[in-house]
């Protein structure tokens, strides 16, 4: 089986900046340490994938992702990266006006996803989307206010590479474990071979004043600049059984298979047992998964055959079990991305988030 044909040395450096950016660049201020001060870290793994949709499986469009993530609301638990790069551009803006907030709940992510067109023995359909994927490095922050249900920001900074070969071979791993043809045709993605991206989001979370403690409802307003270029709003709510801030909880943000914005940066604060939905509209001026980036590439969409307003609306369930663990699952849908041919299709898929959480203490 391909499974273990990976040549993992060509991936290596993303997989050392994961490791390195959470143990051994963990920049130290000593004003800020508290001794004997109890923190919270969340891992988390997650995982989205069409087949979890209560659909017919096409294995097209969004077809699946995979990220693990880091979170903590440890002031002294910044690395180097985050500060020089999310930091400045958040100080820059206004967001960060204190430079590091002792209330900054930091996450860091590393992932990958990809895209395909309706396979059909038949891989680059004139009309349909082009094949594309993206590996990534994902820092994000929460700045958290003295009120739990008080009005917040978040930012993301997003570092990736388009084109390279990691999620085509995991998928044909895949097909090969479940017995399904592999998948031809990635020779013909966007920015084949490997080329750097980015993406930069802010948001503005505004808690509605009629919130209770079992029914709570937000909006937000985003945008972002990089290779998904967009402006939105987005409403979305949570009932059931809630401990955790809704500062921290922010699934809205969600893009494609980058999970950093979701449950990840939840700590442990009880147990819990809620739904939660939203929609969000967006108006979304660029697409590098469809239109490409500076390379060219063997097949990409023009502008003017990819739509530029977008609805998308979810709906999950999470409950925590077994002591500090959580488990999501999120059913996903959203509509077309293109304006005709093949590909003018909304998109479904789900995905299943597991989380632990645990003490973390600063000397």
């Amino acid at each position: 089986m391909r499974i273990f044909s990976f040549d993992w040395r060509q991936y290596s450096l993303g997989l050392v900046l994961f490791a390195s950016a959470i143990q051994s660049s963990y920049a130290q201020d000593s004003e800020l340490k508290q001794p004997n001060a109890e923190r919270e870290s969340v891992w988390t793994f997650s995982m989205d994938n069409d087949l979890f949709a209560p659909a017919k499986n096409n294995d097209r469009d969004f077809t699946g992702g995979i990220a693990l993530t880091y979170s903590t609301n440890n002031p002294n638990a910044k690395t180097a990266l985050e500060k020089n790069t999310l930091g400045k551009l958040d100080r820059l803006l206004g967001i960060n006006k204190n430079g590091s907030s002792a209330k900054t709940v930091s996450s860091i992510e590393l992932g990958s996803y990809g895209f395909t067109p309706n396979y059909n023995e038949q891989y680059m359909q004139d009309g349909d989307r082009p094949f594309s994927s993206i590996v990534y490095l994902s820092l994000s922050r929460v700045y958290e206010t003295d009120l739990p249900e008080e009005d917040a920001w978040t930012s993301t900074l997003t570092i990736g590479a388009l084109g390279w070969d990691i999620f085509s071979r995991s998928q044909n791993a895949i097909h090969n474990l479940v017995g399904d043809e592999e998948v031809e045709g990635w020779d013909s993605q966007i920015s084949d071979g490997g080329e750097l991206t980015f993406r930069y989001q802010v948001a503005y979370h505004d808690f509605w004043a009629s919130n209770q403690e079992t029914n709570r409802f937000k909006t937000s307003y985003f945008a972002s600049l990089g290779y998904v270029t967009e402006a939105g709003i987005a409403i979305s709510t949570r009932q059931g059984l809630i401990s955790s801030s809704s500062q921290r909880f922010t699934p809205e943000l969600i893009n494609y298979g980058e999970q950093v914005n979701h449950a990840a940066i939840s700590p442990y604060a009880g147990e819990e047992n809620y739904f939660w939905a939203g929609m969000a509209f967006k108006y979304r001026a660029y697409n590098a998964f469809l239109q490409g980036q500076f390379r060219d590439s063997e097949y990409e969409l023009d502008a003017d055959e990819v739509r530029q307003f977008i609805a998308e609306a979810w709906l999950g369930y999470t409950a925590s079990f077994s002591n500090r663990f959580k488990l999501s699952y999120v059913l996903r849908g959203q509509t077309s991305e293109m304006k005709t041919g093949d590909g003018d299709r909304g998109m479904i898929w789900a995905g299943l988030v597991l989380s632990h959480s645990s003490n973390v203490y600063s000397f």
